[in-house]
């Protein structure tokens, strides 16, 4: 039998229920109630447990990471790889242009020369000052035995045994050696000097032989990483100069979405999910970041991005950060997502990839504990003060039990009700509704 066709009965029962009152006076409402027809009424079907949370935004697709080539070298661009128009992919490290190097080889084979030329001063003057190191302790070995003659004529002249003429012979021998000794020395200091000024052309030849390397290496444009062309900005034969922009990148590794999402729905969705402070409250304060990326991880919240391109399709996405700025125009809040290989297809699932600029949605889910409920807003009733919902117990009376509401999650009310064995929820109390009263209980599942 369809109760729902009954619900007609509630006036009519009123119009039976005053007639009784009057007839038996003030004493035990709820006792007269009880003898009254029973009224039909719908009961939720709403067991306690996780409840799925939902927070919905919306955004478009982003590169995690661009990179555009910029001409470093003047040249005509011998070939370009076949690869490179705008929306092709193009592996890391392949060689998407080459310039004529011809006159940066050159450039680099001057400067190998010059380097080989300053490296062969710098090995002559180590040469000279080896020799001159020889040759110095050779004199001053020379000049200890003009010494020592020196030494022994005069200890002789002391004697009386030859004149003095011999011992000045011998000085002069002396000082001629050690003017020698003296010469080489200074010959030996200069090759010091000089051997700086080498050390200094030296490095300037290395400098310049980097810089013509560096010069030879930038004829050839390679891919830093695994990309996707954006932008083609040069062909073959064409002539570049340095500044001139070539070519942009985006990386397919990942991509990211800053997805948009009202603020208060986060906050109040976050509660239902965060395990709750000491005194039961939950702060959160979106525009700090940290704080709310420590909270949304703390949530378990999981990413999906999808997107409705020939269908639905779903790309798990893990929150890389939050945009605490919010928007004027909007009044929304930024949610950064990156979704793994998420540029590239994926054909075991024959699933598009996500290209830059297309607008998907991002879901935010999350469950809350096992022992709350979620039941339709309107079945939740509020009384001076006291928050309870209407329930028909295990001898299908009307009841009341206090409840407490938690907030609300995709269009329903989150809460923590103090129900006995039996009691069943109704989606909405009878008119009017009298504690005892007989219900002839529908059951129905929550929406």
């Amino acid at each position: 039998m369809n109760w729902r066709a009954l619900l007609f009965i509630p006036a009519v029962a009123a119009g039976v229920f005053l007639f009784v009152i009057q007839q038996r006076g003030d004493d035990a409402p709820e006792a007269a109630a009880t003898e009254m027809i029973a009224r039909p009424v719908e009961a939720l079907d709403a067991e306690p447990g996780p409840i799925e949370v939902v927070i919905t935004g919306f955004g478009r697709v982003e590169a995690v990471r661009t990179w555009e080539a910029v001409s470093q070298v003047d040249g005509r661009v011998l070939k370009a790889a076949e690869a490179l128009a705008a929306g092709s992919i193009v592996e890391a490290g392949s060689t998407l242009l080459r310039v004529d190097p011809r006159s940066y080889e050159i450039a680099r084979d001057r400067a190998a020369a010059n380097l080989q030329t300053a490296e062969a001063q710098l090995a002559e003057l180590d040469a000279q000052a080896e020799s001159l190191s020889e040759q110095i302790a050779l004199e001053r070995r020379i000049e200890a035995v003009f010494q020592g003659e020196r030494d022994r004529q005069r200890q002789l002249l002391d004697r009386g045994a030859v004149a003095e003429s011999r011992l000045e012979q011998a000085e002069r021998d002396l000082i001629t050696q050690q003017r020698r000794v003296l010469d080489i020395q200074n010959q030996i200091d200069l090759i010091s000097v000089q051997r700086v000024s080498a050390e200094a052309t030296r490095r300037t030849r290395e400098v310049e032989l980097e810089e013509a390397e560096r010069d030879l290496s930038n004829t050839e444009i390679v891919a830093p990483f695994t990309g996707r062309v954006l932008e083609e900005d040069v062909s073959e034969g064409e002539y570049i100069r340095p500044g001139d922009r070539l070519l942009t990148l985006a990386a397919v590794e990942a991509v990211e979405i800053a997805a948009e999402v009202q603020p208060s729905e986060v906050g109040a969705a976050l509660p239902l999910l965060l395990p709750s402070a000491d005194d039961g409250s939950v702060l959160l304060d979106l525009s700090d970041q940290d704080t709310a990326r420590q909270a949304l991880s703390a949530s378990g919240i999981q990413a999906v991005v999808i997107l409705n391109q020939g269908g639905r399709h779903e790309y798990e996405a893990r929150i890389a950060r939050v945009d605490g700025t919010i928007d004027d125009a909007t009044g929304t809040i930024g949610l950064v997502v990156v979704v793994p290989d998420g540029g590239l297809p994926d054909l075991s699932r024959r699933r598009p990839p996500l290209t830059i600029g297309a607008f998907v949605s991002v879901e935010f889910r999350g469950t809350t504990r096992s022992d709350w409920r979620a039941i339709p807003r309107g079945a939740v009733q509020s009384e001076a003060g006291e928050t309870f919902v209407y329930v028909a117990d295990d001898a299908d009376t009307l009841r009341r039990r206090s409840a407490e509401r938690l907030g609300q999650a995709n269009g329903r009310a989150i809460i923590d009700a103090a129900l006995e064995a039996g009691d069943r929820i109704l989606a909405a109390p009878p008119e009017p509704a009298i504690l005892g009263q007989n219900l002839a209980v529908v059951e129905s599942a929550s929406e």
